[in-house]
């Protein structure tokens, strides 16, 4: 049994971009996914018979959606309210509230959280408020003042037994290329100050950050892009002492333990990603495009992705040795290799389509320093040994991979010319 289910940024009016040349199987499912991966949440607060489903982040712009968009997501939630679980919606702001009331006509069971409204439940005997830190008073994260308590503006009433905070960053916008919200969270906010007990944060993000002591960390449903960590899912709560139905939520999530915070029952991640972007690293030092379409497709099978299992979009990463010729031959081969790997999907029993095939631009260049070892001095292998050196001199002081990609870019440029 779970209390609440936490479903971030379902961006359902913003399709994915589908790979380029994919068959009719694979552009369906890709543009499925959004509402897939909504439906899951859906379906998890259904199976865990939680109290709530706690939409945040992007869920549906009223502005930019269609009417079949907000038809269909105002069905799911009348079916939820049909089932005794309410649907509460975070807003950045007052006015949301009503544009987004406006679109779905207003559906039963349909609840709000805005910066300046916080929403107070009385949840199987556990009263709780549910709080939202975004808007332009909290955009600096660190000084930020949380709403006032609900109970502060009603004396007659009790405080709240637990406080929930929830807040997001815009990693959206960076991730996809679009203008910076002028009301974002940059980072996860500092428990300092305002972690009295019994309250908790909540913080949605699309990618992978530090977190601050108390703070549990919501992936969206469903990733974009291969630039996300994590492929995508919803956060089940359980808050209460109820006795545990965990026989319905053992079979859909991964338990997460986190001894950081002071949760009374359990916090737990249920997938609801149905495209995933992984990179398949393979290993081929020689050959034409049959051999390594041949290869590519042998990674491919060893996947063992079942038809039932999220749609595989994959980069393949070619590891060529260290060799730069390899690297260059490669690039060359890319199309006609791709090709061969195509001719031989079949969409009826196959859930995997390789989208990409380059040299692995991380590959290790330590190769090349002993390579040059055994070459003599001033030749190319010590020109592509001091690059080396360079890369992994560099890379001691920075995190990125760009300096290990830009150092192979550079020194198959020079082989190709």
């Amino acid at each position: 049994m779970a209390d609440l289910i936490f479903a971030f940024d379902a961006a359902l009016d913003r399709p994915i971009p589908v790979p380029p040349g994919a068959p009719d199987a694979v552009a369906d499912a890709v543009a499925r996914a959004p509402f897939a991966a909504l439906q899951s949440a859906v379906n998890a607060a259904r199976q865990t018979r939680a109290a709530a489903l706690v939409l945040f982040g992007s869920t549906l712009d009223p502005i930019r959606s269609s009417p079949a968009q907000a038809a269909t997501l105002r069905a799911l939630i009348v079916g939820l309210a049909a089932d005794g679980c309410r649907t509460i919606w975070v807003a950045d702001e007052p006015a949301d509230v009503a544009n987004v009331s406006r679109a779905l006509a207003d559906p039963e069971g349909l609840s709000f959280v805005t910066p300046v409204s916080p929403l107070r439940l009385d949840m199987r005997g556990l009263s709780l408020e549910i709080c939202s830190a975004r808007g332009p008073a909290y955009a600096t994260g660190a000084s930020g003042q949380l709403p006032p308590s609900f109970a502060s503006a009603h004396s007659s009433l009790l405080p709240a037994q637990r406080r929930i905070v929830i807040g997001w960053d815009d990693a959206w916008n960076s991730l996809h290329g679009e203008p910076a919200v002028s009301h974002a969270m940059q980072s996860p906010v500092p428990t300092g100050g305002w972690s009295a007990h019994g309250t908790f944060f909540i913080w949605g993000s699309r990618r992978l950050q530090p977190t601050p002591p108390g703070v549990h960390q919501v992936p969206a449903l469903q990733a974009r892009s291969s630039r996300e960590p994590a492929a995508g899912a919803c956060a089940a709560v359980t808050l209460t002492n109820l006795p545990q139905a965990s026989a319905a939520l053992t079979a859909l999530a991964h338990t997460v333990s986190d001894p950081r915070a002071d949760w009374r029952g359990d916090w737990r991640e249920v997938p609801t990603h149905h495209v995933a972007w992984r990179t398949l690293t393979i290993t081929s030092l020689a050959g034409d495009d049959e051999h390594l379409a041949t290869t590519i497709w042998s990674a491919l099978e060893g996947m063992s992705v079942d038809a039932q299992a999220p749609m595989q979009i994959v980069r393949c990463a070619v590891d060529c040795g260290g060799s730069i010729t390899r690297r260059v031959h490669v690039s060359e081969i890319t199309a006609e290799t791709m090709a061969r790997i195509r001719d031989l999907y079949d969409p009826r029993s196959f859930r995997a389509w390789c989208r990409e095939i380059e040299a692995d631009r991380g590959e290790s260049p330590t190769v090349l320093i002993r390579n040059a070892s055994a070459a003599k001095t001033g030749g190319a292998a010590s020109f592509a040994s001091g690059v080396a050196e360079r890369v992994l001199e560099t890379e001691k002081t920075e995190h990125f991979p760009v300096a290990r990609e830009a150092g192979w870019l550079a020194l198959e440029l020079l082989e190709s010319t």
